[in-house]
């Protein structure tokens, strides 16, 4: 993780001119020269006496001197200016400045070190605050992209070498043609009850929600994060299937990101219902843990799933904040959205994907969470750059070969299950309507196959694709897996409340990363809205 300290590494410019001193001394002046004149040499003589009157004058007149001055000075300050406001460097090199005051040498992004959970552990045992401002007073260290007019959300510059003016027109073309359907105002009491029923949720599923956002609540930590490692939650490790051991990193960021959309998912905020407390709590950690950077702020902790994540939490809570009194929503909270979108802007690889490091090429799962992210910061009214959802959308595009909408981790490797569920998702939000015959053609082959089951990303990615698309499918497939999920529920002990599958990415995140995610899919009926429907939405 990076530490939480000042690493910018910079220092003040000095841009102090040297002082310009003008002498001027009669003392100075050469003695006479006695020449033997003619009269050509009187006549030569006359006017060079006059020339020198002349710039005797010149240099005697009180305006010339504090005039040759200001030209000077004001030259000077001109080449200063222009210096300061050459363009950065497009390299993408990020010197973090972050809340702690720990001293800490620069880290480079290619030696971007992973958070061990044990590094909250001391804070997780400080008494949690009985009153809390979500944020805070504004980021301390942070130089404001919004000031910078390289970070302008509709300036070409933001875009790289290889998204060229050409295809601007396209790109902006593209964002006007995104759904407008998928909205969150059925996160509330009558819509969990009214869409619900609409779309096939059953008392059993919403009694296995309300049991698995129990099962949350009493794992988070006293600082108000959850971990995937369960020996440092408050249970001490009386759950099993914590995350597995590996190299890989598994930030509390990402955990408390996965938790709190699950509460915002069935309509618990950090203003309203019985865990607003503990909604709360999980956005002051959010808060405390965003590092400021050059260009935003970043909740890596050493991976970009971390950042993703609770971006996405972040500008949901932002979202469901607003009322017809404050359409704008929590103000603190708009600004951490803000902030975390130029980000996840600047860490975009050229080829459109996001990778586990900032401008590092990336991959089908990890791109997915930055694209939810910023379609849920879109959301909120925030502008993004023009070419950054298009070149997501060629990236995804690019893996896969056939063009048949099947798709791969990344354009080298064979599409798989899990990816094409992804891919097919992110196409939806970017504007690929399911009528288009290869949509249709593969949604309907993905219900056709089935819930894996076990393997909750693929069937996290596939119910929204199938909910989003209203596709005939969809009530085969939710019946499946809903009553899998209502059936394979923890009932006793410690673990009542939780679930865990072992498959490949079961076993990297553990019970908390599994809950959650399966929490979400039985909230799918009213935690989004379908994005290709015409659904009448509650009023604010």
């Amino acid at each position: 993780m990076a530490s939480e300290t000042d690493m910018t590494g910079t220092s003040p410019l000095n841009t102090t001119a040297p002082a310009v001193q003008v002498l001027q001394d009669a003392t100075c002046a050469a003695p006479p020269i006695e020449i033997d004149s003619g009269p050509e040499q009187e006549q030569s003589l006359q006017s060079v006496s006059s020339n020198a009157a002349s710039k005797n004058r010149f240099t005697r007149d009180p305006r010339i001197i504090p005039g040759l001055i200001s030209t000077i000075l004001h030259t000077l300050l001109l080449i200063a200016f222009a210096l300061f406001t050459l363009p950065l460097q497009t390299k993408q090199t990020f010197s973090l400045r972050a809340r702690q005051t720990t001293a800490s040498p620069v880290v480079h992004l290619e030696q971007f070190p992973q958070q061990d959970d044990r590094a909250t552990t001391e804070a997780s045992l400080a008494e949690r605050p009985t009153s809390i401002t979500v944020a805070p007073a504004k980021p301390n260290a942070i130089t404001s992209p919004l000031s910078q007019p390289k970070s302008s959300a509709s300036s070409p510059s933001e875009m790289t070498s290889s998204f060229t003016i050409a295809n601007a027109r396209d790109a902006m073309e593209s964002l006007r043609r995104l759904p407008s359907g998928g909205g969150l105002l059925g996160r509330t009491s009558q819509g969990r009850k009214q869409f619900g029923e609409r779309f096939g949720a059953t008392a059993a599923s919403e009694n296995a929600v309300e049991n698995a956002l129990q099962w949350l609540a009493n794992h988070q930590r006293p600082n108000g994060s959850w971990s995937f490692n369960l020996e440092l939650d408050p249970c001490n490790g009386r759950c099993r299937h914590s995350k597995a051991s590996s190299d890989a990193a598994t930030p509390s960021t990402g955990a408390t990101g996965l938790a709190l959309l699950a509460f915002l998912g069935a309509g618990y905020t950090h203003q309203t219902g019985k865990y607003d407390n503990v909604v709360r709590d999980g956005l002051y950690y959010l808060r405390t843990a965003a590092a400021d950077t050059e260009t935003g702020v970043d909740w890596q902790q050493g991976s970009m799933y971390g950042h993703g994540i609770a971006l996405m939490a972040v500008a949901e809570a932002l979202y469901m904040s607003r009322n017809e009194s404050n359409e704008n929503g929590d103000s603190d909270l708009r600004e951490l959205a803000t902030l975390g979108k130029w980000f996840t802007t600047y860490a975009q690889h050229p080829n459109g994907s996001w990778g586990y490091l900032p401008g590092k090429p990336g991959d089908t799962t990890l791109t997915g969470w930055q694209v939810l992210s910023l379609v849920a910061t879109r959301r909120n009214g925030i502008p993004l750059s023009y070419s950054t959802l298009p070149k997501a959308r060629d990236f995804i595009l690019s893996t896969s070969p056939d063009s048949q909408y099947t798709f791969a981790y990344q354009s080298d490797r064979k599409p798989d299950a899990t990816n094409t569920a992804i891919g097919l998702t992110m196409l939806l939000y970017l504007g690929k309507p399911p009528s288009e015959l290869p949509m249709d053609r593969a949604l309907t082959a993905m219900a056709k196959r089935g819930p894996l089951l076990t393997n909750v990303y693929h069937d996290y990615y596939g119910t929204l694709a199938l909910h989003h698309s209203r596709h005939p499918g969809w009530t085969r497939w939710n019946t499946q897996l809903r009553d899998h999920l209502v059936r394979t529920q923890a009932t006793r002990g410690h673990e009542a409340g939780s679930w865990h599958f072992k498959d490949e990415y079961g076993d990297v995140g553990g019970r908390l990363y599994t809950t959650a995610m399966a929490a979400m899919i039985l909230e799918v009926y009213y935690r989004y809205l379908p994005l290709y429907a015409e659904i009448e939405a509650f009023p604010l």
